[in-house]
C-alpha cells in the first residue's frame, strides 16, 4: 500500500508540511498513512510518536511503527485514555484516526491535547467528525479511484452508448420467430401422418378410454371408507410368498410334524 505512488506522496507531504489531515475512502490506506508520516515525522524531528487509535488496533499498530522507524519512542493509546491524560503532555508528534472521536466526552479533551502536540495529523473518512480539522492542515484527499491502474479503469469512449441500426434490429427481431429446418420437416411429417388417420376411427377410440375410465372412477367412488387401496399385483404376490413361508416355519415347529 506504501508503495503506490499516490499514497508515497501523502506521505510525504504531510511528513514535509508538518503535518496535516488525510481523508480517504475505505480500504483506501487511511491509517497505513496516518502510522507512516507519523512514524518519519517523529523520526525527523527525533521528538516522540502518540498515536490515538482504536484498542483493538494496537497491538498491530505498534508492530507497524517497529517495522518502519525502529528507533523512534512510541506510544498508542486509545481515546479514553487520551483523554485521562493531563492537559499540555503531549508535546511531539500527535497521530489520530479520527474514527475515536465518535465518543463526544472525548472530542474536547483531544482538542486540548492536539493545541499542545508539536506536529498534528489525523486521518478520517468522510463522515467522520471534524473536531480536529481546523489543526490539522493541510488537507489532503485520496479516492479509490486515484489507487486504480489506468489499464483496469473503464475507456469512457469504449461505454459511450451508440443508438442502433433499425433495421437491423427488425430483422433479428423476425429471425427470432423464424422457423428452422428441423421444425418444417417435423410439421410435414406429422401433416402426412395425420392425413391417414380415419376421424371416426378416433372418435371410437376415445369413447372406449372414456367408458373404460369411468366405470374406474365409479369403483373407486363405492369403496367403503377405511378399506385400504388394493395392492399391485407384484406386491399381492410377494405378500403371499411371505405368508407361505411363515407357514411352513410354523408347521416345522408343530411337534409330531415332519
Amino acid at each position: 500500500m506504501l508503495n503506490h505512488p499516490r499514497i508515497a506522496e501523502i506521505v510525504d507531504t504531510l511528513v514535509a508540511a508538518g503535518g496535516g489531515r488525510v481523508t480517504y475512502d475505505a480500504g483506501g490506506g487511511g491509517r497505513e498513512m496516518l502510522i507512516a508520516a507519523g512514524a518519519q515525522l517523529a523520526a525527523e524531528t527525533r521528538a516522540p510518536l502518540t498515536i490515538v487509535e482504536a484498542r483493538v488496533l494496537h497491538s498491530e499498530t505498534r508492530v507497524f511503527v517497529r517495522e518502519m522507524q525502529p528507533d523512534i519512542r512510541c506510544a498508542v493509546i486509545s481515546a479514553d485514555e487520551a483523554a485521562l491524560q493531563p492537559a499540555g503532555s503531549i508535546n511531539g508528534v500527535l497521530a489520530v484516526h479520527a474514527d475515536v472521536l465518535r465518543d463526544v466526552d472525548v472530542r474536547q479533551p483531544l482538542l486540548a491535547m492536539a493545541h499542545s502536540a508539536g506536529h498534528l495529523i489525523v486521518a478520517r473518512h468522510d463522515y467522520s467528525d471534524t473536531t480536529l480539522d481546523a489543526l490539522a492542515t493541510p488537507g489532503l484527499v485520496v479516492r479509490l479511484r486515484d489507487l486504480t491502474p489506468p489499464a483496469h479503469r473503464p475507456d469512457p469512449v469504449a461505454v459511450c452508448w451508440t443508438p442502433p441500426d433499425m433495421e437491423e434490429c427488425k430483422l433479428r427481431f423476425v429471425g427470432q420467430f423464424a422457423p428452422s429446418e428441423q421444425d418444417v420437416a417435423s410439421f410435414e411429417a406429422w401433416a402426412e401422418a395425420t392425413q391417414n388417420v380415419d376421424p371416426d376411427e378416433v372418435r371410437s377410440r376415445l369413447a372406449q378410454m372414456r367408458e373404460k375410465y369411468a366405470g374406474l372412477r365409479e369403483l373407486m367412488r363405492q369403496q367403503p371408507p377405511g378399506i385400504p387401496p388394493r395392492p399391485r399385483l407384484r406386491d399381492a404376490r410377494e405378500h403371499g410368498q411371505e405368508r407361505s413361508a411363515a407357514h411352513q416355519q410354523q408347521d416345522s415347529q408343530r411337534p409330531g410334524l415332519t
